[in-house]
């Protein structure tokens, strides 16, 4: 069995041993579960009562004595469906927050002008909530663009531009190398155009309407977002500069 898998669907390690335990052997005490599942003695009424609640196990007495069984695995799949309802219920409620929490976050605009994501994860925040900030009449300018970030940041920008595509907002990159299937894809895409300016920048950049993003890929991969009208028109004129001279 993939316990992996179950614990994707969110059940615990000790709630898979338990679990399984009562699969292979059947209708049973909590002795013999703690010693087949090796779960501590302390644990075990807590995990079955966590089982029961997710209708994986039931139980019933005799003589006095609690008997504890699995339920199909059947009904792993049920528990699946319960969780996905309960997401999409969250989700409905946090849609009609997110009117209120985005007023606010309007009230602090002046304070978060410049603001640093780091990681993976990071990066991606940082990109997809400035593509959200835009429009169709907008242009994306890149400059500094190279293959040799990684695969997995590769594989982000790919689908952030596919995206980018499908809105139909329009770019112009300038790579520092070309010869790699990164640059191959890129400038197959629609709304895009493409040159190669070896060497333009140490760093990655793209300016996005009022925003100016400064990208690192090092050790520790960070984002830095300028959110400043004069600051983007300034990278702007920049960016023209080097287009000029791209080929």
């Amino acid at each position: 069995m993939n316990e992996k898998l179950l614990e994707k669907i969110g059940l615990t390690k000790g709630e898979i041993r338990v679990y399984l335990t009562l699969l292979k052997i059947g209708e049973t005490t909590t002795g013999k579960i703690i010693e087949e599942a090796e779960i501590s003695s302390g644990k075990i009424y807590e995990i079955l009562d966590k089982l029961i609640r997710k209708g994986l196990a039931g139980y019933i007495v005799k003589d006095k004595t609690k008997y504890f069984t699995a339920s199909s695995p059947n009904r792993i799949l049920d528990f699946v469906r319960k969780k996905e309802r309960e997401l999409k219920e969250k989700e409905d409620d946090l849609k009609n927050e997110l009117p209120l929490l985005l007023k606010l976050r309007e009230g602090t605009k002046g304070s978060h002008e410049t603001m640093l994501f780091r990681g993976l994860g990071g990066i991606r925040t940082a990109i997809f909530e400035t593509l959200e900030s835009v429009g169709s009449k907008d242009e994306v300018l890149a400059m500094g663009l190279v293959s040799s970030k990684g695969e997995k940041y590769n594989v982000l920008w790919e689908g952030w531009h596919s995206l980018r595509v499908k809105r139909r907002i329009a770019c112009r990159a300038i790579f520092s190398d070309k010869d790699n299937d990164y640059y191959g894809a890129f400038g197959k895409m629609k709304q895009t155009k493409v040159r190669v300016l070896e060497g333009v920048t140490p760093s990655a950049i793209d300016i996005i309407g009022d925003r100016v993003l400064i990208f690192t890929y090092g050790e520790e991969p960070s984002c830095l977002v300028i959110n400043n009208p004069e600051v983007a028109k300034s990278f702007r004129v920049f960016f023209e500069t080097m287009w000029k001279v791209a080929k």
